[in-house]
């Protein structure tokens, strides 16, 4: 089975049990009550306050679970510099890319549901969004894409250094689908190639949209959120006056310190990088698609098949892209990088998920903030020397 050290140390070179306490009782003691609270684990404060101090984020939030309890979950460091908050595990962020994974899982749903397959085409007469966006005829290869293409970020173009997602933040979302198809042509065929895409994953959102009939945000919502009792998941505002109840505020370095507030739409790039959480909402929506027994899942086997499924274009960075999961064995996760806002989800074979968000992004180079954080991701993983409290927190 493949590890996540492995996996980042491919990626790296690229780019630069429980401790279930048993006792033997006699048959007159009674047995001893289980653990309803949470104790303080010391290494694993001790590398979280390292890693935010490593990459100078202002605050960082963590939440474990294992075998679908949530066993651990904790804020270090500042909300909000100016006041003095503290992070606490109901504090939420931002979490830019990790956005994609939930607009996977909500096409998977209507996958599952018979009104969506795979394979089928986007645009063109025949294709899910038909004619609506841009002019007819399309340029080349457009009619060609998929939803596949869609998902695995090989579309063909439209991504990376020239992804129409963080086009002008003053045209909405209508008008970036236009622009785009009229005039940015694709570079290669579909399926062909890999391209990573936010602008694909905003398309993903529309087609949300266009099939189930309601918006975006509500189809997430009452499909998949509110059915695991993700409560203080939303859309992100994009401006300081938009900060909503228990949210952070966002610091930049570098480069990124003009740029936290007023970046972007987050209501026009809802699909790719949109959402507002905290790591525990995001462990109950991982749990509820991690295909494990220990939870109830929301989609089915062949629903979660098809999500984790990899195409032979479907590589970057030296990962292997499922639908918007790298997916490398029995290890999915993604992570995501705005000015101000660093997050991951991670989900393992062997039981265990981690998610963590933080306020701050490092600079000049984003994937060192990642990079740093791999050694945590192992050790939650990996070491059986951790004592997880046989406790639930969801």
């Amino acid at each position: 089975m493949a590890t996540i050290t492995t996996t980042f140390r491919t990626w790296l070179s690229a780019l630069a049990v429980v401790l279930v306490l048993v006792s033997c009782s006699k048959d007159n003691e009674p047995p001893l009550e289980k653990e309803d609270a949470q104790t303080p684990i010391a290494e694993v404060d001790q590398r979280m306050e390292k890693f935010l101090s490593d990459n100078g984020f202002p605050g960082v939030s963590l939440a474990v679970s294992k075998n679908g309890k949530l066993v651990y979950r904790k804020g270090y460091g500042l909300a909000d510099k100016e006041s003095g908050a503290e992070v606490t595990v109901d504090s939420r962020f931002r979490i830019a890319s990790v956005s994609k994974l939930i607009t996977s899982a909500a096409v998977m749903k209507l996958i599952q549901d018979g009104k969506l397959s795979i394979n089928q085409k986007v645009f063109g007469t025949s294709g899910i969004l038909g004619t609506e966006y841009g002019t007819q005829p399309y340029k080349t290869y457009v009619t060609a894409i998929t939803l596949s293409d869609l998902l695995h970020h090989t579309i063909g173009g439209w991504g990376q250094d020239n992804d129409p997602a963080f086009f002008d933040k003053n045209l909405n979302t209508t008008d970036v689908i236009n622009w785009t198809l009229d005039h940015q042509a694709l570079s290669k065929a579909p399926g062909s190639a890999f391209a990573y895409s936010n602008f694909g994953y905003m398309l993903l959102a529309r087609i949300i949209e266009k099939t189930s009939g309601i918006s975006y945000e509500q189809y997430v919502k009452s499909e998949l959120l509110d059915q695991v009792g993700a409560e203080k998941t939303t859309i992100a505002g994009a401006l300081l006056a938009d900060r909503q109840a228990d949210e952070v505020k966002y610091y930049g370095q570098g480069g990124d310190t003009n740029y936290v507030y007023d970046y972007t739409q987050f209501t026009r790039g809802n699909g790719a990088m949109g959402w507002l959480s905290t790591p525990t909402d995001l462990l109950r929506f991982a749990n509820a698609v991690d295909g494990l027994p220990t939870r109830p899942d929301l989609l089915d086997a062949n629903a979660i098949a098809t999500m984790t499924s990899t195409t032979p274009a479907s590589i970057g960075w030296g990962w292997h892209f499922g639908c918007g999961w790298v997916v490398e064995g029995d290890e999915w996760f993604w992570w995501g990088s705005l000015p101000g806002t660093f997050a991951i989800l991670y989900r393992n074979g062997n039981g265990i998920c981690i998610a963590a968000t933080a306020n701050g992004r490092r600079q000049p180079t984003p994937e060192n903030g990642l990079n740093s954080f791999i050694g945590i991701v192992n050790y939650i993983t990996f070491d059986g020397g951790i004592p997880w409290q046989d406790i639930d927190q969801f």
